[in-house]
């Protein structure tokens, strides 16, 4: 048992100590991708100040139907938002890494990660906004849990993509080339494997716990609505 937790420690800190080397090695790489990325949430954010009131309407209506149908329901279909969740994630793996594997792509990498920022931020920013502190314990409960493991994944698959996208670069003049992609294929996709096992807690959480937030905290906020109109009446 002793040699058995020997083991499993020294593996522990390879994969610490590889972890740590890949940072330094591409901190330039990171340092791009995440000022993308908060780009993309500034972006989002600012636009929420931008649009219409009878737009900031149809989404506050948008998001109240939501709930309501939830409220609605006895059972909520977990496994059905789940697999919309994870889709939904996998096809921002998918278009990243495909990004990546070339490096005349690899700048749509770039712009994919934006995008995902722009809505985070648009989201965060229209919430608050609009529903104030209700708003805020939406994004405390409902987005920011997920965010710790969702936002690490995006910003390392953006780095991932740009590195392979140099390294071919580098390598486009060298004889073999074909072979050489070939191999640095492999390494390359399995690392996008492991992160999307990460993504999939992401969306049991977005799956099994976001819905029940909304269907209570919309379900309040409902009863006082009716309430103060009540009154005013």
């Amino acid at each position: 048992m002793e040699g058995l937790g020997g083991i499993t420690l020294l593996n522990a800190l390879r994969i610490k100590t590889h972890i740590m080397l890949h940072i330094r090695e591409n901190m330039a790489l990171y340092l791009l991708v995440v000022f993308v990325f908060i780009t993309g949430v500034a972006a989002g954010g600012f636009t929420v100040s931008s649009i219409s009131a009878e737009q900031r309407v149809y989404l506050a209506d948008y998001l109240e139907e939501y709930s309501y149908i939830l409220g609605n329901q006895t059972h909520v279909d977990g496994s059905a938002i789940f697999i919309k969740a994870t889709l939904q994630n996998l096809r921002t793996a998918f278009f990243i890494w495909l990004f990546g594997l070339t490096y005349l792509s690899t700048p749509l990498a770039l712009i994919t990660v934006g995008t995902r920022g722009f809505f985070l931020g648009f989201t965060v920013a229209f919430l608050i906004d609009y529903y104030a502190l209700n708003g805020l314990f939406m994004v405390l409960v409902c987005i920011l849990p997920q965010s710790f493991i969702h936002i690490p994944c995006l910003v390392v698959m953006g780095v991932l993509a740009m590195q392979f996208g140099i390294e071919g670069f580098k390598i486009r003049k060298l004889p073999h080339l074909k072979q050489m992609r070939m191999r640095r294929i492999a390494p390359y996709t399995f690392k996008f494997v492991l992160i999307i096992t990460a993504f999939f807690i992401s969306s049991l959480f977005e799956a099994f716990v976001v819905p029940l937030v909304f269907k209570f905290l919309f379900a309040y906020m409902f009863k006082v609505k009716d309430f103060i109109i009540l009154l005013s009446n």
